[in-house]
C-alpha cells in the first residue's frame, strides 16, 4: 500500500509539473532538508539525523497543495541488549483553498494535513501512526493580522487504539511595515489513555516567534532570521507546518530555535536553524535530556 501512494504521487508530481510548463498560472515550490543533532543527558538517545523532500504546487493563490516526505534515524545506547537504530518514514500532504471576502477584508483558508508514519521501534506505541489535522485561518489583505485555529487527530493504531488530540489557536501581527511579524500559538494537547502517554492525560504550552526581512538583504546576503521559543508542555505534539511529528520523544518542556535564511537567486532559498529542545522520560525516573540540533534547506521557486 506504501509503495502504491509513493508511485502514485510522483506520478501526479509529474503531472502538475507538466501543466506548470504549459500554464504560467501555476507556481511551484521544490525543497531538500536535512536535520541532525545530539542529545545530552539522555539515559536511551545518543544522537538522530533526518532528510526530506518537499514538492507544493499553488495555482494563482486560490488552491495549493502539497506533499512531502521525511526519514528519520535515531541512533539508541546499549543499556544491555546492544545499540540499535530506530528508523522512521513519514508521508504527509497538505491541501489548501482560499477564499476571499472584501467585507471581511482579508482571505480566508481551509486546509487539510494527514501524516502516514511508519518505524522500526521494537515497542508498537509510535508505529502505524494515522494523522489528520483540519485548519480555518484569516489574513488581512494588508498581512498585518493572522488568526487561525487547527485540530489534529493522531491515531496511534499499532498501540490499543491510543488517541492524542491537539487544539492549536493562533494569531499574528506585522509591523514595522510588515517587515516584522509576531506570532503566538497556543497547543492543548489532550491523551485518551495517559498510562500510555507517560502519565499524562493533558498539557498546554505557548510558543512565541518573532521574524524579521532585511529589505535590501544586509550583510552576508541574509535575508531574513527568526527566534522562536516554546514554553509549558507537550507531548506527541505534531507541527503540520514543518510536517515534523514528536512521536519518538519524551515530554517536551521547552525550546529555543534561531533561524537565518538567505536569498543567493532570484527564486532560490537557503534556511539555516540551531535549536535546542528539553524533555523529560517519565519512565525513566528523573531522566531530563536535551538534543541540540542543526537544520538546513535548500528551496527553489517557479
Amino acid at each position: 500500500m506504501k509503495r502504491f501512494v509513493q508511485v502514485s504521487l510522483l506520478f501526479l508530481s509529474g503531472m502538475l509539473l507538466q501543466g506548470v510548463n504549459a500554464d504560467e498560472r501555476w507556481y511551484v515550490d521544490a525543497k531538500a532538508n536535512a536535520h541532525a543533532g545530539q542529545y545530552s543527558g539522555s539515559s536511551l538517545r545518543d544522537g538522530f539525523y533526518s532528510g526530506g523532500a518537499l514538492l507544493n504546487v499553488d495555482y494563482i493563490d486560490i488552491y495549493s497543495f502539497a506533499f512531502a516526505y521525511n526519514n528519520v534515524k535515531i541512533h539508541f545506547k546499549d543499556t544491555g541488549a546492544g545499540a540499535y537504530d530506530v528508523n522512521q518514514d513519514v508521508l504527509s500532504g497538505r491541501f489548501q483553498y482560499n477564499f476571499y471576502n472584501d467585507t471581511l477584508a482579508g482571505k480566508v483558508t481551509a486546509q487539510l494535513v494527514m501524516h502516514g508514519v511508519t518505524n522500526s521501534a521494537p515497542v508498537t506505541l509510535s508505529d502505524d501512526i494515522v494523522i489528520i489535522a483540519p485548519k480555518i485561518s484569516y489574513t488581512s489583505y494588508g498581512k498585518d493580522l493572522s488568526m487561525g485555529f487547527e485540530y489534529t487527530y493522531s491515531d496511534y493504531a499499532g498501540n490499543r487504539n491510543l488517541v492524542i488530540q491537539q487544539y492549536v489557536p493562533s494569531i499574528g501581527f506585522g509591523f514595522n511595515k510588515n517587515s516584522d511579524w509576531l506570532q503566538f500559538d497556543a497547543y492543548v494537547i489532550q491523551s485518551s489513555n495517559k498510562r500510555l502517554s507517560q502519565g499524562e492525560d493533558t498539557l498546554s504550552a505557548v510558543r512565541i516567534k518573532w521574524q524579521h526581512w532585511f529589505e535590501p538583504s544586509t550583510i552576508f546576503s541574509i535575508n531574513n532570521f527568526f527566534i522562536d521559543a516554546l514554553a509549558g508542555k507537550r507531548i506527541f505534539a505534531v507541527d503540520n507546518k514543518s510536517f515534523y511529528i514528536y512521536n519518538l520523544e519524551g515530554i517536551q518542556q521547552e525550546s529555543v530555535l534561531l533561524g537565518f535564511g538567505w536569498r543567493p537567486g532570484e527564486e532560490f532559498y537557503v534556511d539555516v536553524v540551531a535549536g535546542a529542545e528539553k524533555f523529560t522520560n517519565k519512565i525513566i525516573i528523573d531522566n531530563e535530556y536535551s538534543r541540540q540540533y542543526l537544520y538546513i534547506s535548500l528551496s527553489k521557486h517557479w
